[in-house]
């Protein structure tokens, strides 16, 4: 029985011929590098994600820093008044509200200036 094992197990030689062989190995660096592309193409696009992922961390970031820097200004006595007028049109004891009802005689032309003129003193 043991010398049935041992045949069983016996390996017999066979002869590739050569370029049998080589179309092996053809199509296992072919196969391969389709592989290799594949990967390297998910790995491309999952770190345009990270990026785009930092990229919005940084600006939550300066966000969450802008806010807290609002929330240290609402502490502030004088920044709730001028809210309360600006916002709500609250008035103080001995204010007087004034209603501009026709805008267009602040200014020379008649035309209100563009944002960045009224800080360069044009019209």
């Amino acid at each position: 029985m043991a010398r049935r094992r041992l045949a069983f197990y016996r390996m017999k030689e066979v002869r590739v011929p050569g370029v049998v062989v080589a179309a092996l190995m053809f199509v296992i660096v072919a196969v391969g590098s389709m592989v290799n592309a594949r990967l390297q193409d998910n790995v491309d696009s999952l770190r345009v994600t990270v990026v785009q992922a930092n990229n919005a961390y940084v600006m939550e970031q300066k966000r969450v820093t802008e806010l807290t820097e609002k929330l240290k200004l609402t502490t502030d006595d004088d920044f709730i008044a001028n809210e309360a007028r600006t916002r709500y049109g609250y008035l103080a004891e001995g204010e007087i509200r004034y209603v501009v009802t026709n805008p267009e005689v602040l200014w020379d032309n008649g035309v209100p200036p563009v944002d960045g003129a009224a800080d360069q003193g044009q019209p």
